[in-house]
Order: structure tokens, then sequence, then C-alpha cells
């Protein structure tokens, strides 16, 4: 059973990060998301948050905000 609902991980990242994923065109591979922060001018702790970030494609910007999840708190349950 899953105890949270998938829409709710990227409610957890910080207002910057959200940003920068509301403004990406998906899918997009990690490098484009890297790419999108630096012209965002994100500060380093957003930086190297999606530096972590497997090197896949992603699909929308809430399996973005699920991937930080698992790389910060873990799988989720």
């Amino acid at each position: 059973m899953e105890t949270e609902s998938k829409g709710g991980f990227i409610a957890e990242l910080p207002l910057e990060a959200q940003k920068i994923l509301k403004n990406m065109d998906f899918p997009a591979e990690r490098n484009d998301i890297i790419k999108q922060a630096k012209k965002s001018r994100a500060i380093g702790d957003i930086l190297r948050g999606l530096g972590m970030l497997p090197d896949k494609k992603y699909n929308s910007s809430e399996d973005v905000a699920e991937e930080l999840h698992r790389i910060y708190i873990g799988t989720p349950t």
C-alpha cells in the first residue's frame, strides 16, 4: 500500500528547485536539468542535489522530485 501520493514529492523540494523544474520541458535527462538550474543561477546546494541524480531520462518534475527524495531520505514506503 502506498502511504504517500506520487504528487507529494515536488512539494517537499525547496522553492528554488520547484521553480527550476516547473520551467523544464520533459522528458529531460539529468544534464538538461543541471543546465536549466545553471541558467536559472541556482545556488550551490540545489546544483549539488541535482548532480546526484542518476543519469537517466525523467518524464516529469515529479519523477525528479521522487528521485531526490530517494537520495536524501530513502525509498518511500
